[in-house]
């Protein structure tokens, strides 16, 4: 686990980028396009193998469950996207300041394939517009 070096407490909308490499576990965190922090031995040689549940805004005590509603993600969240490769330093800063919009082939944020829960609600959002 890491604790990102990332402020998000000023009630603006933020670009935030996480990258990660399986093969040395060589991290780096963006924010806004600009590097804040970065280390390496991160979970290196344990790739994310498929099937598995990606749960966004809520901290787990186990594998898939015990949650704690006092550990809950309150806020907004936009346009998540997930690569099968680390993103350029240039395309990180790119997408941070609306110069383009590079969609994950992983997983791209659609409306159709997320699942609301706990009283969230869906609002339209255009960050670069």
């Amino acid at each position: 686990a890491v604790t990102l070096p990332i402020t998000l407490t000023d009630g603006k909308w933020h670009h935030v980028c996480v990258t990660w490499s399986t093969r040395d576990g060589v991290w780096e965190a963006y924010q806004d396009g600009v590097k804040k922090g970065s280390g390496q031995n991160l979970s290196a040689w344990r790739p994310i193998t498929p099937g598995g549940i990606f749960i966004l805004g809520q901290e787990q005590d186990t594998m898939g469950g015990r949650y704690d509603i006092t550990q809950s993600f309150l806020g907004e969240l936009s346009d998540l996207q997930f690569w099968s490769r680390v993103l350029t330093a240039n395309e990180i800063h790119t997408q941070a300041t609306c110069g383009g919009h590079l969609v994950g082939d992983v997983m791209s944020w659609s409306e159709e394939q997320v699942e609301l829960h706990g009283g969230l609600t869906e609002l339209p959002f255009e960050p670069c517009h």
